[in-house]
C-alpha cells in the first residue's frame, strides 16, 4: 500500500461509484472475501474484542487469526470505502475512552461496512463509539500507517484521517485521495494546475512568426506524469473533473477503469528503500446502487464482478471467491 489512489464518480442515470488501485510490493489479490450478518468478529489484533455484525458485506481481504480484514468493500446498504497508505502523518490513538471500543487500523473498513449503513452513521460511530488505535499486525509485524475514504448513494463521500491531536473527519471533500501528505494539503496543491485544460492552445505571433500547438493535447502540457501520491492525486482529479459523464453502470466502470489506469504502476518502475518493487495489485470499482463489486488484476485484465445478491447476503457463513491472477486471453480464430 506504498501507494494507492481513489476517487468517486456519478453517472448521468445517478449510480455512485468509488474506485481504488491497491499498489504494495506482495500480491494482495487473492480472495474476494464476505462477511454475514449477525456474526462475531475482531476488531483488534492486541485484544479480544469483538462487534456482532449487523449488515453483509464483501471486499479485497483476507482471514487475519480467524478474523475478516478487508482492504476495500461495500455492504448491503450500498456503504463503500477503501484503505490507503499514509505514512510519516497516520497517528493513532493510545487511549480507549469509557464505552469506546477501539479498532486495529487495518480492522477499520469491516468494522464500519459491518456497522454503518451510511456516512452520517460513520461520523457517529467515530464520535462516540469507536477508536482507532495504535496496534500491530501480526503478519505485517507493523502498525500500518492508514487513512480511509468512505462513499455511499448520496455521493458524497468522507475522508478520515488519524493524525496528531486526533481523528480528522473530512466531508467536504473532492472525492480524491491518494497517500500522504495529509488531504488538505493535496487539495491545495491543486492550485499549482489551474492552467491545465483538455482544450487546444491557440495559435500565437511571436517575432513575426504564427506558432501553432503541436498536435493535440497542449493544453495538459507539462501536467505532472510521476507515480508520487501528489501527481497521482492531481491527475486522478483532473480526469475526474474533466472525462465525459458516464450515460449508465457499466460506461462508469469503463471510465472508472481508464481513470485507474492513468494511475496504475507496472512492476519495476517503482522501488522501494528495501529493494521491493511496488505494482498495482488490483483496482477495485463499487456501484452502491447495484451493491456491485468490480474487480481487475494485474495479472489478470479482465473486469469481474461479484454483487451482494439476496442469496448471498442471506448466507450465514464467511464465504471466500478465489481470484485466478493469469490473463485469460480471448482467441478469435
Amino acid at each position: 500500500m506504498i501507494g494507492c489512489s481513489s476517487f468517486t464518480l456519478e453517472s448521468q442515470d445517478n449510480k455512485h461509484f468509488l474506485s481504488r488501485t491497491m499498489d504494495f510490493q506482495i500480491e494482495m489479490a487473492e480472495q474476494i472475501l464476505f462477511i454475514p450478518r449477525n456474526k462475531e468478529i475482531g476488531i483488534a489484533h492486541s485484544n479480544e474484542e469483538t462487534i456482532e455484525t449487523s449488515y453483509a458485506c464483501l471486499g479485497m481481504g483476507a482471514m487475519e487469526e480467524g478474523h475478516p480484514v478487508l482492504f476495500d468493500g461495500i455492504n448491503e446498504k450500498g456503504l463503500m470505502g477503501a484503505t490507503l497508505y499514509f505514512p510519516g502523518y497516520a497517528d493513532y490513538s493510545e487511549n480507549i475512552k469509557k464505552n469506546q471500543k477501539g479498532i486495529s487500523p487495518d480492522m477499520v473498513i469491516p468494522t464500519v461496512l459491518t456497522q454503518a449503513s451510511n456516512l452520517e452513521e460513520i461520523i457517529d460511530f467515530f464520535d462516540k463509539k469507536f477508536v482507532i488505535i495504535n496496534d500491530t499486525n501480526p503478519t505485517l509485524g507493523l502498525t500500518p500507517p492508514l487513512h480511509f475514504i468512505f462513499s455511499d448513494s448520496s455521493g458524497q463521500s468522507l475522508i478520515i484521517e488519524p493524525r496528531q491531536g486526533g481523528l480528522s473527519i473530512i466531508k467536504d471533500s473532492i472525492g480524491v485521495m491518494t497517500n500522504s501528505p495529509d488531504y488538505q494539503w493535496h487539495e491545495t496543491n491543486l492550485r499549482n494546475y489551474l492552467s491545465f485544460t483538455p482544450n487546444q492552445k491557440e495559435s500565437i505571433e511571436l517575432l513575426g512568426k504564427t506558432l501553432k500547438p503541436f498536435s493535440q493535447g497542449s493544453g495538459t502540457f507539462g501536467f505532472p506524469g510521476d507515480f508520487t501520491p501528489p501527481s497521482r492525486f492531481v491527475r486522478t482529479a483532473y480526469l475526474k473533473n474533466y472525462a465525459e459523464k458516464p450515460s449508465n453502470e457499466l460506461a462508469a466502470i469503463t471510465l472508472c477503469h481508464h481513470i485507474l489506469e492513468s494511475v496504475s504502476i507496472p512492476k519495476g518502475i517503482v522501488i522501494t528503500e528495501h529493494g521491493a518493487s511496488d505494482f498495482t495489485c488490483y483496482s477495485a470499482y463499487m456501484c452502491s446502487e447495484t451493491l456491485s463489486y468490480y474487480f481487475s488484476t494485474y495479472g489478470n485484465q479482465r473486469i469481474r464482478k461479484i454483487s451482494l445478491s439476496e442469496s448471498l447476503k442471506n448466507e450465514k457463513e464467511f464465504k471466500n471467491f478465489p481470484i485466478v491472477n493469469e490473463e485469460d486471453i480471448l482467441e478469435l480464430n
